[in-house]
C-alpha cells in the first residue's frame, strides 16, 4: 500500500537483512511520497507524520542490521519531519474541533483567525524543513540496501525478531491496567499504543489471525479515542491561555468574544470527561482480549 501500513512479502521465514531492506524501502518511500504534497492539504500533512512514525518503528525493529552512524542519520531526518509536521497537524486538529463546535460567531471568528495564523507559521517551518531535507530521496534509495545480517547468530529470520513484540505488548498492557485519568498517564498510554500499533503492522504475518483481526483493531480504536481526548485537552489549555491573555490586549472585543469562548471551554471539558469514561470501557474490553489471545500462543514459529 502507498501509505506503508501493511508490507507485502514480509513473513516469518524471511532472512532478517532481507526483511529490513523490504520494510525500510516501503516505509521510507511512504514518507518521501508525502514531501511533495501541498502543505495546505490536511490529510497529506497527517500522512507525513504517520509515515515518519512508521519508519521510526521499522528502524527500531531492525536497528541491529545497520551501523549506528547510518541509523542515527535516518532517525535525525525523520525526527525533523515528524516534529515539523506534528506542529502543523496540531493546529489542523484545533481547526477541526472549532468547526465541529458550533461556537458563537464572535468567538468562532476570533479563534479561527488565531488558529489559521498559528497554522500558517507552523506550515512555514515545515516547508523550510522539507527544503533543507532535499537529500532525503537519496537516503530512501540507499539506506535500505545497507542492511546486513545482525551479529547475533540466534537471530536469522524475521520470525526470530517477532519475540520483541511480547515485551511491547506486556509493557503496554501493564500501563493500561494501572494508568489513572491524569493527562500525563493517558498520554503515555497513547505513546506506547502507537509504538505497539506500528510494530504490529510489521509483525502481523508472524502471528495467527487474532493479532490482525482482534488485537490490532483494539489498539487502533484506542488511538482514535485518546487522540480525540488529547486534542480536547490541548484545546482547553490553549483557550485558557487565551482567556488570560486576550482581555488586556483586546479589551473591547473581548466582551463579545468571552461568552462564546467560555461556552466552548465548558463543552471541551465535558468532552474530556466523556473520553475518560470511554477509556474505562475500552480498558475492560482490552483485558478480555488479552486473556483470550496471549501473544505467545498465536505466534508462528519460523522454519
Amino acid at each position: 500500500m502507498a501509505d506503508g501500513k501493511w508490507i507485502d512479502g514480509l513473513n516469518a521465514d524471511l532472512p532478517v537483512a532481507e526483511a529490513a531492506r523490504l520494510a525500510l524501502a516501503v516505509r521510507l518511500e511512504a514518507v518521501a511520497a508525502q514531501l511533495g504534497a501541498p502543505l495546505t492539504v490536511v490529510e497529506a500533512v497527517h500522512q507525513l507524520r504517520v509515515g515518519t512514525r512508521r519508519s521510526r518503528a521499522a528502524l527500531a525493529v531492525f536497528h541491529t542490521c545497520f551501523s549506528k552512524k547510518d541509523a542515527k542519520a535516518a532517525k535525525r531526518a525523520l525526527r525533523k519531519f515528524r516534529q515539523a509536521a506534528g506542529a502543523v497537524r496540531d493546529w489542523d486538529a484545533f481547526n477541526a474541533m472549532l468547526q465541529e463546535s458550533n461556537a458563537a460567531k464572535p468567538a468562532h471568528d476570533f479563534l479561527l483567525g488565531y488558529a489559521l495564523g498559528q497554522r500558517a507559521a507552523a506550515q512555514a517551518v515545515l516547508a523550510e524543513t522539507i527544503d533543507e531535507g532535499g537529500d532525503f530521496r537519496n537516503l530512501c534509495e540507499t539506506f535500505p540496501d545497507r542492511a546486513a545480517a545482525p551479529d547475533d547468530k540466534s537471530v536469522r529470520t524475521f520470525g526470530d525478531l517477532a519475540v520483541m513484540l511480547d515485551a511491547q505488548f506486556a509493557a503496554f498492557t501493564q500501563l493500561v491496567h494501572t494508568a489513572s485519568h491524569e493527562p500525563a498517564q493517558l498520554h503515555q498510554v497513547r505513546i506506547l499504543g502507537k509504538r505497539l500499533r506500528y510494530s504490529i503492522e510489521l509483525f502481523v504475518t508472524c502471528f495467527e489471525p487474532p493479532l490482525k483481526e482482534r488485537i490490532y483493531p483494539a489498539v487502533e480504536a484506542l488511538q482514535e479515542l485518546l487522540g480525540g481526548l488529547q486534542d480536547a485537552s490541548v484545546a482547553v489549555e490553549r483557550l485558557e491561555s487565551l482567556r488570560e491573555l486576550a482581555p488586556a490586549l483586546i479589551p473591547k472585543e473581548w466582551l463579545k468574544v468571552r461568552p462564546g469562548l467560555v461556552k466552548l471551554l465548558q463543552s471541551l471539558r465535558a468532552k474530556v470527561r466523556a473520553g475518560r469514561k470511554r477509556f474505562e470501557a475500552w480498558r475492560r474490553d482490552w483485558e478480555a482480549i488479552v486473556e483470550k489471545h496471549p501473544l505467545h500462543a498465536i505466534r508462528i514459529a519460523a522454519k
